[in-house]
């Protein structure tokens, strides 16, 4: 993916946790996932000096 792929990904990750009826079984696999997604943007941002 590209970075503003994956940065999108992410911010909408972010609400969807937040949503209503979500157990919490569903909130920490999205957290997981969440966190990967962040650790490869953050990756991104290094290596082509994003800021």
């Amino acid at each position: 993916m590209k970075y503003k792929e994956l940065q999108i990904v992410k911010h909408s990750l972010q609400h969807y946790i937040t949503r209503q009826g979500a157990t919490p079984k569903d909130v920490e696999q999205e957290k997981r996932l969440l966190a990967k997604v962040t650790n490869e943007v953050d990756e991104m941002k290094n290596k082509y000096n994003i800021k």
